[in-house]
């Protein structure tokens, strides 16, 4: 008989062949198979899940070490400032100080020079009288130290000479400005 039409018994002998097959595969391979797949799923699932998880710790580290990051180039830029600022402090402290010695010297110098002027004219004034007197004296061939001293000609003549030369120098002094 062909394969469209088979025999009663061998149909029987196929039928319950299959279904043996049938039984072991449904009964014992496939929960096995099913247990196989599902374990495979979590670890696949598991691992997209934590792998999600390490990605969304790590970009929330990276951006918690960005914010660090920007608030320690802050401070550094505060702290620079601040170092910037006290130098400059520093700087027109020390500037201040060079100032007031430098001041103070020119002052010295300034008093230290009118000292040994006074001095110096002081004994030039007393030279100068001689010399003077003596200078008269050759000119007009008598002796005038006798007329000189009794008349004190020589003391009021420099005190004239100082007068112009103060009166010239507030002159000039007056003058100067007008003409920057």
């Amino acid at each position: 008989m062909g394969p469209l039409t088979p025999d009663g018994a061998e149909l029987v002998v196929a039928t319950i062949c299959f279904a043996l097959v049938f039984l072991i595969v449904g009964k014992v391979l496939s929960p096995r198979i099913t247990a196989v797949l599902d374990e495979r799923e979590k670890a696949t699932t598991g691992t997209e899940d934590a792998a999600k998880a390490v990605l969304e710790e790590a970009a929330s580290v990276a951006h918690q070490v960005q914010q660090e990051t920007a608030e320690g180039r802050r401070e550094a830029a505060r702290a620079r400032q601040e170092l910037i600022d006290e130098g400059a402090e520093e700087i027109a402290e020390a500037r201040a100080e060079g100032q007031r010695v430098r001041d103070e010297l020119v002052s010295a110098g300034h008093r230290s020079i009118a000292e040994e002027r006074a001095l110096a004219e002081a004994a030039l004034h007393a030279e100068l009288g001689l010399i003077a007197t003596e200078l008269a004296g050759k000119i007009v061939g008598e002796p005038v130290a006798d007329f000189v001293a009794s008349g004190d000609t020589v003391e009021r003549f420099l005190a004239e000479v100082a007068a112009r030369s103060t009166a010239d120098s507030t002159a000039d002094s007056v003058d100067a400005p007008a003409a920057g």
